[in-house]
């Protein structure tokens, strides 16, 4: 996409953004304010998710303003990539699911930013015990993630409106959207024919055997699997028995006073440090405590986790051949794709657990659909934000070693054979 439709498009979306952080909570309490006594105006929620709960509202603490700024900043920056990274004018399926993994990771680099750069917090990286604690306390859980997932259509609706009216002579003459389209155009009709003559392309073209995509796949969900090995031992539901040796009144219940059976389950500290940043539990038995079903549950979420980020990593491998001619451009947008692909594919597994599992493995005594969605969503996102990039990493070492695997071997032979040919030629010459 050309750079000046790139920067309106990324800006309108970050000016959108801004004024409803900023100007909705002032808004709502003038609103408030006449209609009162009469009646009063609720929370703004829009499919179950708070609009309002990542809305700026005192702005005289760096933790009341400071993760918006961050927020705003990091989206902006991620939505230019990711719209210059595209393909002509046209709004695309695939484009917009970037942009969605976009306005994910920027939320979820604002939600560590708050703790982290906040010099009130007494640790940089709260356990998960910690963020659901600030749940109970009245902080809305996944608000950042809820406002972008409720803020993703603002700059789509612009870049769909200016390729719907791309013929418009002021869009025609500002933003060269017709020049932009017919490139377009020429580079789908020409593709063939620069294949043909060995060229390179601006993008990436389809693989030209099947074990470069199992070998993109592979290494993608390699860090995801160990990631979620290494969560295993967090326990984020309350479906546990702390006297459970027996049916009560069954000859098989124990009154013996036992603490590992009567006190809640806790990890080891290293777990429990890093517990805020781990989302996904792939453990092959159940937990000192659990109960079978909640075992299960989070099998069920773990493995809606994987084949989402395998599906997305196949799509990003369909078309990843080629990748010996790739650009550093074209290379740096395939890790970040990877890291939007565990950030989504970290989200898609958190409707799964707010949305479903919260029937079979609940993370509290009560609560509302939309608080457990919100605590799953913030989980997912933390996670993503904080190891997304692992995954991006590895199909960079996968794209690098088939580089040097394809890369032609040097004339050394061939020099090597012609040197003792010009020695005995000059011999003689020498010689008289």
């Amino acid at each position: 996409m050309d750079r000046r439709l790139s920067v309106l498009v990324a800006g309108y979306g970050v000016w959108s953004q801004a004024t409803v952080l900023f100007f909705l909570d002032p808004t709502k309490r003038q609103v408030s304010g006449i209609v009162r006594p009469e009646a009063t105006v609720g929370e703004v929620r829009l499919l179950g998710l708070s609009l309002e709960g990542f809305a700026v509202r005192d702005l005289d603490h760096v933790q009341g303003w400071l993760p918006q700024v961050v927020f705003l900043l990091l989206s902006g920056l991620l939505t230019y990539g990711v719209l210059r990274a595209g393909a002509g004018i046209r709004p695309r399926f695939r484009n917009v699911v970037a942009l969605a993994g976009a306005g994910l990771l920027a939320a979820g680099v604002a939600t560590l930013a708050g703790p982290a750069l906040d010099p009130d917090a007494y640790t940089a990286l709260p356990s998960y015990d910690d963020w659901l604690l600030r749940a109970r306390r009245g902080e809305v859980p996944g608000a950042a993630a809820q406002f972008a997932l409720l803020t993703l259509w603002l700059p789509v609706l612009l870049w769909f409106l200016v390729w719907r009216y791309r013929e418009w002579q002021p869009l025609r003459a500002f933003l060269r959207t017709r020049e932009d389209a017919a490139s377009a155009g020429d580079d789908r009709g020409a593709g063939g024919d620069e294949d043909r003559e060995g060229h390179d392309r601006p993008g990436p073209s389809p693989p030209d055997s099947s074990r470069a995509r199992r070998h993109l796949l592979s290494a993608g969900l390699i860090p995801a699997v160990l990631l979620a090995v290494a969560g295993a031992p967090v326990l984020r539901h309350i479906r546990v028995s702390h006297l459970s040796q027996g049916a009560p009144g069954s000859p098989a219940a124990s009154v013996t006073f036992d603490p590992d059976l009567w006190e809640p389950y806790r990890p080891s500290a290293a777990v429990e440090e890093w517990s805020g940043v781990l989302y996904p539990a792939l453990r092959l038995r159940p937990l000192r405590t659990e109960l079978p079903g909640g075992w299960v549950a989070t099998l069920v979420v773990c493995g809606v986790f994987l084949l989402a980020l395998a599906v997305a990593l196949r799509a990003l491998a369909g078309r990843a051949a080629d990748a010996g001619r790739w650009s550093p451009a074209a290379l740096v947008d395939l890790a970040m794709k990877g890291w939007y692909a565990t950030v989504l594919a970290a989200a898609v597994a958190a409707v799964v657990d707010g949305g479903v599992m919260r029937w079979f493995a609940p993370r509290g005594e009560s609560g509302p659909a939309a608080e457990h969605l919100g605590l799953a969503l913030g989980d997912a996102v933390r996670f993503g934000a904080a190891w997304g990039w692992t995954t991006g990493l590895a199909l960079l070492g996968v794209v690098m070693m088939k580089r040097r695997a394809a890369a032609p071997a040097g004339p050394r032979a061939d020099e090597d054979e012609d040197q003792p040919v010009l020695e005995r030629e000059e011999r003689p010459t020498h010689g008289d």
